[in-house]
């Protein structure tokens, strides 16, 4: 006998309503949490994700993969943020705690949404929203039995009990949620405190607890600090706490002034992205502040121990990134017609990196913030979008001049790190330029385009360090800058330059005197668009393990027909957005002269770890390099994992820059990243270079990666593997399934009746 199923599932109402749902584990047979661990007693309760208090606005495709992958079989949590949800316990005295409240306050019983809970006994939640910063009590010594939820989550309606009934509706549904009463907000009221997130969960703070934090940081610290630290506390305030930032900073001998301040203050509640509590309690706990007992979680579940991974990533949504990035993913991917989630995450993280490269680094490893990506799609499918989309990032951050669209020779890419201190390429149909590469390499024609790999990987891994030149490079660029040089001024002479010419000289001839000491600190990065017929094969032995392909992230969108949106029109940046942008890449100092440099010579920011991140990180340093040992003697690649730290490193500090310390979320997601990539990877070379001595495993390993992400079709997998009978690939697909590498799900066309199976990759 199997789970019971939920009848009346209402998870994509609550979506539409705007609010968040997530999965929620079932039982086993036994009766425990299916979540793995027998000592959890949450069945029913516990929420699949382990960071479902990040739980994102899930499109229509992501709610179709947790569907089939059995996420809200048993049924679904709703996150309670923009809520109040009155929990009614009939078991501990909530009914008659329920009539009092009535009394009380009787417009509560005219909730849009009542839901009855499976425990029976008239158990209730009553649905009302609320402002997201509100901080309110939840609990009421008058009202025993009683929960006032404003954080957490419920059980959603539909979903299945311990007791085996059903969460169901007593009236209304989710649209017909209403602004709670005033009388009741009242009661519940925590004035002067303010609702605001903490190390991944809610947490309620008053002004006494900003002061206190603050009174642990020095107000003379450096204006990164100062700044940061004002904008964790607007943002923990809902923007009412500006008198304890301007009290602690008339401490200082920087003080500027109330007025000052005040501008100040106005300016952070304009921004994209908020710098959050978070970064205000790592600068205090370096100075010895120790987060109080009530900032801790009210809701633990005791996780089981992850399969063979350093820390848990259940849930990570890959096609979302935390914080500003997923912010600037979201609008690039609301500039392309057709959905390009993955390409818009890898356009976000490649944009971001680029405007912060040359003032932030991380003060852990010292690694910057360059990145080699490479954005793969079916042709007509969106890449164009998204890549005028990571141009417009850089025009808006200033960094436009140091943006280039090919790459000519090694010379050229020399030029560049020498006009500015940056070279940033986004680079379309770069798989052809790659073929060329490679045809030449089997050949032994055209050595130049050698030496372009070969200037590109060395530029690119001393983004913090010098870059000496060739006498032959010396020469061509001495030559280079002398010609500008002069035709300055000239035109100075002739009266014909604009402002900022010779501010322009003297950082050319400053460069032209230090070229044989080499480029100091050259940012380079690359974004090369290709689709999957001229990306794929490339990726060998060779290419994976020696090549800049290795060094790279991967980002492929598997559906090669994606549909259109529907009356789509592409979004304008938001002007909060713009100023945040301006904000990383400027940093209050920027010359707008027509001759300016990209460049930033000055020590970079060094953006910190949160200790709990920095464990993270040497847990999984460890286990790249257990698998780096593993691989040594099975696959010979073990140099992409050996490189995948390093990547993780990379990404979680882009992730962090915008709140100004790097947490444990932003580790987490780029691990998962990460070793999706390497993954990914690995099976490439496997599909490329194994056809000859080992067909079956070549072609279950180019299988592997079709269905990586999502469930496919058996017809499409089959038109994938062209070249291959259909009988050979129905074959691998049934034997991958046995194995448990894959999983498959049949049906029935109800139209005429055909069976249809679609398979996908187990995690």
């Amino acid at each position: 006998m199997g789970v019971p199923q939920p009848a009346n599932l209402l998870y994509q109402d609550f979506i539409e309503s705007g609010y968040r749902i997530f999965g929620l584990n079932g039982a086993d047979r036994k009766g425990n949490c299916a979540c793995g661990n027998p000592d959890c007693k949450a069945a029913y309760k516990h929420p699949v994700a382990s960071n479902w208090q990040h739980t994102p606005d899930w499109s229509d495709e992501q709610i179709e993969v947790m569907e089939m992958t059995g996420q809200l079989r048993t049924g679904y949590g709703v996150l309670v943020r923009g809520l109040l949800v009155i929990d009614i316990d009939a078991r501990n005295g909530g009914v008659d705690s329920y009539s009092d409240l009535l009394e009380d306050v009787p417009s509560v019983a005219a909730a849009g949404l009542i839901v009855n809970t499976g425990s029976g006994g008239g158990s209730k939640h009553l649905y009302f929203s609320i402002p997201a910063d509100l901080s309110l009590v939840q609990h009421l010594d008058a009202y025993k039995g009683i929960d006032f939820k404003s954080s957490g989550f419920v059980v959603g309606p539909g979903s299945l009990h311990a007791s085996g009934n059903t969460y169901e509706v007593g009236i209304g549904s989710p649209a017909d949620i209403e602004p709670a009463p005033q009388e009741l907000l009242d009661l519940l009221a925590r004035h002067e405190f303010h609702r605001t997130d903490f190390d991944g969960h809610s947490v309620d703070i008053s002004h006494a607890d900003v002061a206190d934090m603050l009174s642990h940081i020095d107000p003379d610290s450096d204006h990164e600090v100062w700044v940061r630290a004002g904008m964790a506390a607007h943002h923990a305030t809902g923007g009412t706490g500006f008198d304890v930032w301007d009290a602690w900073s008339s401490k200082g001998a920087k003080y500027p002034g109330t007025q000052a301040l005040e501008k100040r203050w106005w300016s952070f509640g304009k921004s994209a992205n908020p710098v959050t509590l978070g970064t205000l309690a790592h600068y205090a706990q370096e100075n010895g502040w120790e987060a109080p007992v009530s900032f801790q979680s009210d809701i633990v579940f005791d996780e089981p121990a992850p399969h063979g991974l350093p820390f848990d990533i259940s849930g990570i949504d890959l096609k979302q990134p935390p914080g500003f990035v997923g912010t600037v993913a979201n609008w690039i991917e609301d500039q392309s017609r057709r959905p390009r989630e993955t390409l818009a995450v890898a356009g976000a993280l490649v944009a971001i990196g680029n405007i912060a490269g040359l003032r932030y680094m991380d003060e852990r490893d010292n690694v910057t913030t360059n990145l080699f990506a490479f954005g793969i799609a079916g042709s007509r499918t969106g890449k164009e979008a998204i890549m005028q989309a990571v141009n417009k990032i850089h025009r808006v951050a200033g960094m436009a001049p140091a943006a280039h669209g090919a790459i000519k020779s090694e010379q050229e890419i020399t030029r560049n790190l020498t006009r500015h201190q940056a070279a940033v390429y986004v680079i379309d149909e770069i798989g052809i330029f790659l073929g060329k590469i490679k045809n030449a390499q089997k050949s032994g024609g055209a050595a130049y385009l050698d030496g372009v790999i070969g200037a590109l990987m060395s530029a690119y891994s001393k983004a913090n360090s010098t870059m000496l030149l060739t006498g032959d490079a010396k020469e061509d660029v001495r030559a280079g800058l002398a010609r500008e040089i002069i035709q300055l001024q000239k035109k100075i002479e002739n009266n014909e330059a604009l402002a900022g010419a010779e501010r322009a000289i003297e950082a050319l001839t400053k460069t032209l005197n230090g070229i044989d000491g080499g480029l100091d600190r050259p940012f380079l990065s690359l974004m090369g668009f290709t689709t999957p017929v001229t990306f794929d094969e490339l990726v060998d032995y060779q290419s994976a393990t020696n090549g800049f392909i290795g060094r790279s992230l991967l980002f492929n969108e598997r559906d090669t027909a994606p549909r259109s949106k529907r009356r789509f029109k592409a979004r304008k940046m938001p002007p909060e957005m713009e100023l945040s942008l301006i904000s990383i890449y400027q940093g209050g100092e920027y010359d707008q002269s027509p001759y300016a440099r990209v460049e930033n010579y000055a020590p970079r920011v060094e953006l910190p770890t949160s200790d709990n991140a920095s464990d993270m990180l040497d847990d999984a340093l460890d286990w790249f390099e257990d698998q780096a040992i593993e691989h040594k003697s099975i696959t010979g690649l073990e140099s992409l994992w050996l490189g995948a730290y390093e990547i993780v490193s990379k990404v979680s500090t882009i992730l962090a820059v915008a709140e100004g310390v790097r947490s444990s979320e932003h580790v987490r997601w780029a691990f998962a990243l990460v070793r999706r990539d390497v993954e990914e990877k690995m099976r490439l070379v496997t599909a490329n270079d194994r056809v000859k001595d080992a067909p079956k495993l070549a072609l279950m390993a180019r299988i592997a990666n079709y269905i990586a992400d999502d469930w496919v079709p058996q017809g499409e997998v089959r038109n994938r593997c062209r070249g291959v009978k259909n009988a050979d690939v129905d074959a691998a697909l049934v034997e991958m399934v046995q194995k448990g590498t894959a999983e498959v799900e049949t049906g029935e066309n109800k139209f005429n009746k055909k069976k249809w199976s679609k398979y996908r990759l187990k995690s």
